[in-house]
């Protein structure tokens, strides 16, 4: 899509091929915390914000990532990276096989998007988080249907349509694209 690298007016970043979002902290996350290795997770009390966990008073947080299909794309994915809200003993479970070969094993569990994607969808969205092998994110599939994350992870995405959603974060990938 990308024939060249390009710079992002918004941010300055530079691409070489579509943007993958990625979220740094959940939305309840406060953003003077500060990211810490992940063994703090474990080691620290209270409020805790790693590369891959986060803890916000009783609330338990994993990194995961949102897959969306790109209608055309040959099985090209656009990838959101997220948090998720998971029970207590969900958490403990993930964190115990994190990086080992049975963390798959732990198979689907329930969980919540815990940050607004697209940005103004305010409510946590009830989802499911599929473990998977050893150094991948759990993927997040949306449960609600009223959700337009629903039906883009059902019928997948158009160009336009993920330009859109790329927008609403500030980022006018559509000009990369189409500019020279």
């Amino acid at each position: 899509m990308l024939t060249s690298s390009r710079q992002c007016r918004c941010c300055g970043a530079t691409f070489a091929q579509l943007l993958s979002l990625a979220c740094d902290r959940p939305d309840l996350c406060p953003e003077d915390t500060p990211q810490q290795d992940n063994a703090a997770i474990t080691a620290e009390t209270g409020d805790v914000l790693t590369d891959d966990f986060c803890r916000i008073g009783n609330l338990h947080f994993v990194r995961c990532i949102l897959a969306i299909s790109l209608i055309g794309g040959d099985e090209e994915e656009f990838v959101l990276g997220t948090w998720a809200s998971v029970s207590a003993e969900d958490f403990v479970d993930y964190l115990d096989l994190f990086d080992m070969p049975e963390t798959e094993g732990l198979g689907k569990r329930p969980a919540w998007l815990s940050n607004a994607i697209p940005p103004g969808v305010g409510e946590p969205v009830a989802g499911m988080l599929n473990m998977r092998s050893p150094g991948q994110y759990p993927e997040m599939t949306i449960s609600e249907t009223s959700h337009p994350l629903y039906s883009l992870q059902k019928k997948g995405a158009n160009l336009e349509e993920l330009f859109e959603l790329l927008y609403s974060y500030g980022h006018d990938m559509a000009s990369l694209v189409y500019d020279s």
